[in-house]
């Protein structure tokens, strides 16, 4: 109530000294709605954007393929979605959500604090289309109804979900043997619920907001190797905008990286730690080479930008010098 009766007063002081606002839709994914977390997180874009000169509208999409679509005819300024959707817009910020790209919370401050450099501003940028800002909104994990899906050689024969047609969670599965099934966003949490799908790959803030505990129920379990530090991003018509709004949004959300962290972690350390699958030295190795062979194959295809790839490649092996990718350059 407070944060309102605020808003209107500044909103009334500046229509009342003739500051005419730039009135822009923000279209924002969040499963749960306009209470939802992603608004919640936004929120704040609102009296931010009156500094800069923005009267901001945040509208909730339930349908990510649906925000998608509207911001692509115009309907929206800006979209929130998750990385893989962001692909069609900006190669390189998509890339950013490779398997194995990012292995560490320090790693993903490090890529933050990168792409908020004004000389990254070009990578971020195709077309009309421009990353004004990314979200890492946790690790992505295996979810399986059953703990003996505990290894990849395990996956062989399951039904794995395939989020918005992900190719390289598409090309994990060939390579595993499993049998995927399309699904979106709004589609998979049921079909795993329902018993459907044996495995989906998710953050654990799905856990609670797709209740995903129906599908692991008794038997089920989460294995703990990250496959990749899932990113939402907000993407925008770069002509619908000043010059300079990209990179004041990017450096703007680097300060506010603490509280997107703390969010990631709240949420992980409400699933239940029966859930969580050890894995083993020799499941963790297997599960390495296959994110790397996903990597390069995706390059080779063009799916993947290379010098996003060269970016992630220099953040690891800044942190792990001793592995055996860091003699050979991504």
């Amino acid at each position: 109530m407070l944060c309102r009766l605020v808003l209107s007063l500044v909103l009334l002081f500046t229509s009342s000294f003739g500051f005419a606002l730039s009135k822009k839709q923000f279209c924002i994914y969040d499963p749960v709605g306009s209470n939802g977390p992603s608004m919640t997180l936004l929120a704040d874009l609102v009296p931010k954007g009156i500094g800069w000169g923005l009267e901001i509208d945040l509208l909730a999409y339930t349908d990510e393929k649906v925000a998608a679509n509207d911001f692509k005819a115009g309907v929206c300024d800006v979209v929130f979605l998750t990385g893989t959707l962001t692909q069609q817009f900006v190669p390189f910020g998509a890339t950013l959500n490779a398997l194995g790209g990012i292995v560490s919370e320090n790693g993903v401050n490090r890529m933050m604090k990168a792409i908020a450099n004004p000389k990254a501003g070009a990578l971020l940028t195709h077309g009309n289309y421009e990353i004004v800002a990314s979200f890492p909104v946790g690790g992505v994990y295996v979810f399986v109804n059953d703990r003996k899906i505990n290894s990849i050689d395990q996956f062989a024969g399951k039904k794995m979900s395939i989020l918005n047609e992900d190719p390289q969670m598409m090309k994990l599965a060939e390579k595993a043997g499993a049998s995927p099934v399309g699904t979106t966003l709004v589609t998979f949490s049921g079909l795993f619920n329902n018993g459907y799908l044996d495995m989906v790959t998710m953050v654990p803030v799905g856990y609670n907001v797709f209740e995903l505990y129906h599908g692991l129920s008794d038997k089920g379990g989460i294995i703990d190797e990250k496959l990749l530090y899932g990113m939402m991003q907000l993407v925008a018509h770069k002509d619908h905008f000043d010059v300079d709004f990209g990179q004041r949004m990017r450096e703007y959300f680097l300060t506010r990286l603490a509280d997107i962290h703390k969010l990631a972690r709240d949420a992980r350390a409400e699933i239940p730690a029966h859930y969580w699958i050890t894995t083993t030295p020799e499941t963790k190795d297997e599960f390495r080479r296959f994110k790397r062979d996903i990597r390069l194959a995706m390059k080779d295809e063009g799916s993947h930008h290379p010098k996003a790839l060269r970016l992630l490649w220099k953040i690891r092996c800044s942190e792990f010098p001793d592995e055996a990718e860091c003699t050979n350059p991504e």
